[in-house]
């Protein structure tokens, strides 16, 4: 039994964005860009509705967690946080044990020889 409890985030499940709830978070806001803290021009700049804490990396899906970005801005914290996640993915499916060496050891039980005791190399 671990000391802490341990508990899995995993990837939220994304509700539809509606016209009602893209105002709410344009208000919430005041119209600044949550991940460059500048101004956005609503009707001559490109802007999306950004989660401030990614959904795979265990954000919620409510209007606490959502902010309005610069879509270049948002594109950027995008890619960033698809590589953290992936290295997420990575370390947990090494912890768990799940996937196989890339490059078993020599003479270690998936190789097909093994060396005995007195250090000869024979067929197993």
């Amino acid at each position: 039994m671990p000391f802490i409890d341990l508990q899995d985030v995993g990837t939220r499940p994304r509700r539809n964005l509606t016209p009602h709830r893209r105002l709410q978070v344009w208000e919430r806001a005041a119209g600044v860009c949550v991940l460059c803290d500048r101004r956005i021009d609503g009707v001559r700049e490109r802007w999306i509705v950004e989660h401030i804490r990614a959904l795979e990396l265990g954000g919620e899906d409510d209007p606490a967690n959502m902010g309005p970005a610069h879509e270049a801005c948002a594109l950027t914290k995008t890619r960033e946080d698809h590589r953290r996640a992936a290295r997420a993915k990575r370390q947990k499916i090494r912890h768990l044990g799940a996937d196989t060496p890339k490059r078993p050891l020599p003479f270690g039980k998936a190789s097909r020889w093994k060396r005995t005791l007195s250090g000869k190399i024979v067929r197993r």
